[in-house]
């Protein structure tokens, strides 16, 4: 079978290049992309210039990224002082999974990208997590060594993902969703209560995590690799779906 193509959203930044300074680019780690494709999918990066109605109808999955805070505007809230945001970036992921919703195509949104789903279906974000046991305001790359546990909704499609109720994750964030959006539901908490993960109370193949799992390496990576084989599985099966829908009406 030809390897679904999956989109992952990039994120939009500045960078020092010999042709100047600054110079805008539309960025992305390497680790959002090998996972996806040890898992059997083809990865094509999607900045916020595409047309997304285009994107949306040749790709077989989506990942929503992590990066930047949204501009909490967009959910009610004031900005915070020293901060940027893309309102652009914004706009397009926002775009990005309502039309990936509507068609059915299988998502993992991670981290932002969680919160991106959460505000697109009219749920809130805390904008800084109190710092508890569980969660400890830590920056720069101290941030991917620290863990907390989660523990996971018995039955919810990230249990049937992973095969387990309870997991240790990383904590690269200082904000999660608060007010969740109608049709959504919470299926994994930290410790402290903070929402771990949601789902949507239908069946749309779709699961968002606050964590990264493609910021985990060695053996806690390939405690990850369910989460990319249920990605791949879902895209897999949406596009002979559609394959099949096609020869039907040749």
């Amino acid at each position: 079978m030809t390897a679904p193509l999956i989109g992952i959203s990039t994120w939009r930044r500045t960078f020092d290049t010999e042709l100047g300074d600054a110079r805008p680019m539309h960025t992305l780690g390497a680790e959002y992309a090998a996972p996806v494709e040890a898992a059997g999918g083809a990865v094509v990066l999607l900045p916020p210039t595409a047309a997304v109605d285009t994107v949306l109808d040749r790709i077989d999955g989506l990942v929503i990224s992590g990066g930047q805070d949204l501009d909490p505007s967009r959910h009610g809230a004031a900005p915070e002082a020293g901060k940027t945001y893309d309102p652009a970036r914004d706009e397009y992921e926002i775009a990005l999974v309502r039309g990936a919703r509507e068609r059915g195509i299988p998502v993992l949104a991670i981290c932002r990208g969680m919160q991106v789903t959460n505000v697109a279906f009219g749920g809130s974000l805390i904008v800084d997590i109190d710092a508890t046991t569980t969660h400890r305001p830590t920056t720069g790359a101290a941030q991917l060594d620290e863990r907390h546990p989660v523990r996971i909704d018995a039955g919810s499609r990230l249990n049937r993902a992973y095969g387990v109720t309870e997991r240790t994750v990383n904590t690269i964030h200082h904000q999660a969703v608060d007010r969740i959006a109608e049709g959504f539901r919470a299926v994994a908490w930290a410790p402290d209560g903070i929402v771990e993960a949601i789902e949507p109370d239908d069946d749309w193949a779709y699961w968002g995590v606050q964590w990264h799992p493609e910021k985990l390496a060695g053996a806690e990576s390939a405690e990850e690799t369910p989460l990319y084989a249920a990605l791949i599985a879902a895209a897999q099966e949406r596009a002979a779906g559609a394959c099949a829908a096609k020869k039907g009406t040749a």
